[in-house]
């Protein structure tokens, strides 16, 4: 009997070793078991020391426990996966999870059509810059302001540096707004014979971001205006929405939890869509301009094909009353745009007929390439008559690579028995049919 219980004894010590064998390997390999991540053990609770790396290559070693759990493992593991389309079903938890597959997460800042944006792009950025920087004035308000008034001028000119009785300066401003390079709409002609402490007290250096704003907004508002109190031409009021998106975009990236910005941002961009859509037909050019220095180009694109083919994207200029107005004939020759309906012709080929050379500005390497096509069959001929034997061998290499190729050419409609009744679409020919349930034509 005695020899049993110290038999037992004995087995139950090797079983606490090897369970001690157990953990200490587990310590070692510093993973921790899922399987064993439900009991209550106190193996994984014994802290590691944190041991951190500064930038300059000193050791900090902390004091601190730090207690893990195995369900921060799989946390870690799981944000470390590229795509969870599985459920996950975590051990603390009642439900298994959905599968979340999109990536740019629900609260990332996006633009009206949902298009995510981490930064601005680099034009809005470089704009932003510009005013941060400072608002200069325009060298063509003072050559505007010499020509259209010799006499003010010559008068400004004698009294440089000097300070005035009198405003010969106030055609130059016909609003407080059009005077934005110092704060408080102070003309610099109004500041000549101040001290410099003054001056640097009222210069665009001095200036809040909110008056840099301001400044900018001047300045564009003047670029687009019709006349001198002009706020509300179509260019003015679309080029105000666009530096306004701009800026509610630039605060959004420093504070993306402000909800009641985003909310306005996704207003401003609609109305700035609709600015646009207006402007394209009232003045092309200045809508291009707008679209070019401000980068809106998101803005200004259709949310979806749906909607671009059938909803009311295109209704818009029909309902706005600008059905067939648009100015793009004055720089641009329509011509050449489109293609010929009646005799089939491409563009280019309607283009050659009307003996337009160039239906756009060329790009340079459209011009090289032009220049070489023009000069290739002089070239050949040159070539044929100087090397005959060159010219030969070189048609023997074309005429073998021609079916020695690996992707052979195909054209598509030999490859379809029926084509034109496979593809109607194509043809052009509409099929008459009943439109509708109420029995009859269209």
């Amino acid at each position: 009997f005695l020899y049993f219980i110290g038999f037992f004894f004995d087995n139950k010590m090797m079983l606490r070793g090897s369970q001690l064998l157990r953990q200490q390997f587990r310590k070692q390999k510093g993973k921790v078991d899922l399987k064993t991540s439900f009991t209550r053990t106190t193996a994984f609770n014994r802290s590691s020391k944190e041991r951190l790396m500064t930038s300059d290559g000193d050791l900090v070693l902390g004091r601190g426990k730090i207690r893990k759990r195995a369900h921060d493992v799989l946390k870690q593991e799981i944000s470390e996966m590229e795509h969870p389309a599985i459920w996950m079903w975590y051990p603390w938890r009642k439900n298994p999870e959905p599968p979340q597959p999109f990536f740019p997460q629900r609260r990332a800042l996006k633009n009206l059509h949902g298009a995510v944006y981490s930064e601005l792009s680099p034009m809005q950025r470089k704009r932003q810059e510009e005013m941060l920087f400072g608002i200069n004035l325009d060298e063509s308000r003072q050559t505007n302001f010499e020509q259209k008034h010799p006499f003010m001028s010559s008068v400004l000119k004698s009294m440089e540096g000097k300070p005035k009785g009198f405003p010969f300066w106030y055609k130059k401003y016909p609003t407080r707004h059009h005077a934005y390079e110092n704060r408080f709409n102070i003309p610099a002609e109004m500041l000549d014979g101040y001290p410099e402490h003054v001056k640097k007290a009222v210069s665009k250096q001095m200036m809040t971001v909110r008056e840099k704003r301001l400044a900018q907004e001047a300045k564009y508002t003047e670029r687009y205006a019709k006349h001198d109190f002009d706020t509300t031409s179509h260019a003015v009021v679309a080029v105000r929405r666009a530096l306004a998106c701009r800026n509610m975009r630039n605060h959004l990236l420093t504070h993306p939890h402000n909800n009641v910005v985003k909310t306005l941002l996704g207003r401003k961009e609609h109305s700035l869509k609709r600015a646009l859509r207006k402007l394209r037909k009232v003045d092309f050019a200045a809508y291009w301009d707008i679209i070019r220095d401000h980068d809106v180009q998101d803005m200004i694109q259709p949310p979806n094909a749906v909607s671009y083919r059938w909803g009311g994207y295109w209704m818009y200029d029909w309902n706005a009353g600008l059905g067939i107005s648009t100015n793009i004939s004055d720089f641009m020759d329509p011509r050449g745009l489109n293609g010929c309906v009646e005799t089939g012709r491409s563009r280019s080929e309607v283009a050659r007929d009307l003996g337009l050379t160039v239906t756009r500005p060329l790009m340079p390497h459209e011009k090289k390439q032009l220049e070489l096509t023009s000069t290739y069959y002089e070239k050949l001929a040159k070539f044929k008559a100087e090397q005959p034997e060159a010219a030969r061998q070189q048609e023997r290499q074309r005429f073998i690579r021609k079916f020695s190729g690996m992707f052979v050419k195909m054209n598509r409609k030999a490859s379809v028995a029926d084509f034109p009744s496979k593809h109607r679409r194509l043809l052009g020919v509409k099929v008459l049919r009943w439109k509708s349930k109420r029995h009859g034509p269209s």
